[in-house]
C-alpha cells in the first residue's frame, strides 16, 4: 500500500484595510498664502491657536454694508470667508469647546451659534459652526442699479478638523 503524501494547502492571506491617508493641507482653506481657486482669489493666513493651528481665509468679493445714514454701499475687497482649525487635537480635546461638538448656544454678546458634526457637509471627523447674522444683499435691476435687501440668516463661520486618536 502506498504511503499517502501530504498535499500542501495554501495559507490564506489576510485582507488588510489600508490606513486612512494622513491629513494634508489643501487650497484654499488650510494652505497659507494667496491662491486662485475655482476662478476666485483667496488669501489664507495661519497661526498657532491653543494646541492647534487656526487658519483664516478671506476671499476677494463684493460686499454690501450700511453706512452711518442707513444707505446701502457695495464695495469690493477682501472679505472674511471662514476659520479652519487644523487636525492637531482630538475630538476629546475639543469636548469642552462648543465648536467641537453638536449643539446651539448664545455667546456673551447674545449672538446665536449652531455647530453640526460628522454631516455630509463636514465629512467624518469634523464640525462646522454657523452664526445667526444680519445679511445685506444687492440684486441687479434690469434697467441698472440694485435692489438692496436685509435678512437674518445662518452664516458659516468656522470648521474644526479632528485628529484621529
Amino acid at each position: 500500500t502506498p504511503t499517502p503524501t501530504p498535499t500542501p494547502t495554501p495559507t490564506p492571506t489576510p485582507t488588510l484595510t489600508p490606513p486612512a491617508p494622513p491629513w494634508a493641507p489643501s487650497v484654499p482653506y488650510t494652505v497659507p498664502g494667496y491662491h486662485i481657486f475655482n476662478g476666485r482669489q483667496w488669501l489664507t493666513t495661519c497661526e498657532t491657536y491653543s494646541q492647534t493651528t487656526r487658519c483664516r481665509t478671506e476671499i476677494w468679493a463684493t460686499t454690501v454694508t450700511r453706512n452711518a445714514n442707513g444707505s446701502f454701499v457695495r464695495q469690493q475687497g477682501w472679505a472674511f470667508n471662514n476659520l479652519t482649525y487644523l487636525p492637531y487635537m482630538t475630538r476629546a480635546q475639543w469636548a469642552n469647546n462648543p465648536l467641537g461638538h453638536a449643539g446651539t448656544w448664545k455667546d456673551s454678546s447674545g449672538r446665536d451659534w449652531q455647530t453640526v458634526c460628522d454631516t455630509p457637509a463636514t465629512g467624518r471627523g469634523a464640525c462646522r459652526t454657523s452664526v445667526r447674522a444680519t445679511v445685506y444683499s444687492a440684486t441687479p435691476r434690469p434697467g441698472g442699479g440694485y435692489t438692496f435687501g436685509q435678512s437674518t440668516q445662518w452664516v458659516f463661520n468656522n470648521m474644526v478638523l479632528f485628529r484621529n486618536p
